[in-house]
């Protein structure tokens, strides 16, 4: 429900977290580079501060329920995430969705109370996130899936042009509106839920070419 990532550095790091971010507006730091330097920001944090921080993160509704809707129709379900490791796993393990597959930054407490930090995923071609969500996305589907994404914010611009049905809030949802890109609003997994029964009932195998056209040039580029 909130940016935990933002919630820990706010608690745990100090002002730099977040002013090191205009170097990246500037075009002269990537989101890898910055977000390195936010996490060493945050010293002598002890586990157990961390865990109670993070353990008292909700969920979106409907989250929970919606996991089930893609297990019992065999829909693949994944997570990219621009994140931290260290929140992400805690909390699905909280919701006993501890199965999902994660596609992240690998960022972990150790026992001086700072981060490790180490970006698996980080693309050259990408200059919106550390953990490229374009490429976990090609990386987990094939050419015949229909892709749909689920997101809120501006590291999720690029991978919402590459998907075939888009789900939509926040930031993504004006980004979405300024560029044309077909989207169904929500606010919950409740209405992904419904809205995406109607899709497998109608068009299960649904392909938006814009978005294939995309996800070739991506394939291509690599």
């Amino acid at each position: 429900m909130r940016d935990v990532g933002t919630e820990i550095l706010t608690r745990f790091g100090t002002p730099v977290a977040f002013d090191i971010w205009k170097e990246f507006d500037a075009g002269r730091k990537s989101p890898a580079e910055c977000l390195r330097i936010a996490c060493e920001t945050v010293t002598n944090t002890s586990a157990e501060d961390m865990r109670a921080l993070i353990e008292g993160q909700a969920i979106r509704s409907g989250f929970v329920e919606f996991t089930r809707f893609c297990n019992e129709g065999s829909i693949e379900l994944r997570i990219v995430s621009d994140g931290f490791s260290i929140y992400i796993a805690q909390i699905l393990e909280k919701y006993s969705l501890g199965h999902i597959p994660v596609w992240t930054n690998t960022i972990e407490l150790n026992s001086q109370g700072r981060f490790d930090v180490s970006f698996d995923h980080e693309r050259e071609g990408c200059s919106h996130c550390a953990s490229c969500k374009c490429a976990g996305v090609i990386n987990s589907s094939d050419d015949t899936d229909t892709i749909v994404y689920v997101g809120d914010g501006y590291s999720d611009w690029c991978p919402s042009m590459m998907a075939d049905v888009v789900f939509a809030r926040r930031d993504l949802k004006r980004h979405c509106g300024e560029l044309g890109i077909p989207h169904h609003p929500f606010e919950d997994f409740h209405e992904v839920q419904a809205i995406l029964q109607n899709y497998l009932a109608e068009r299960p195998k649904y392909r938006r070419e814009q978005a294939h056209r995309r996800r070739k040039e991506l394939i291509t580029i690599e």
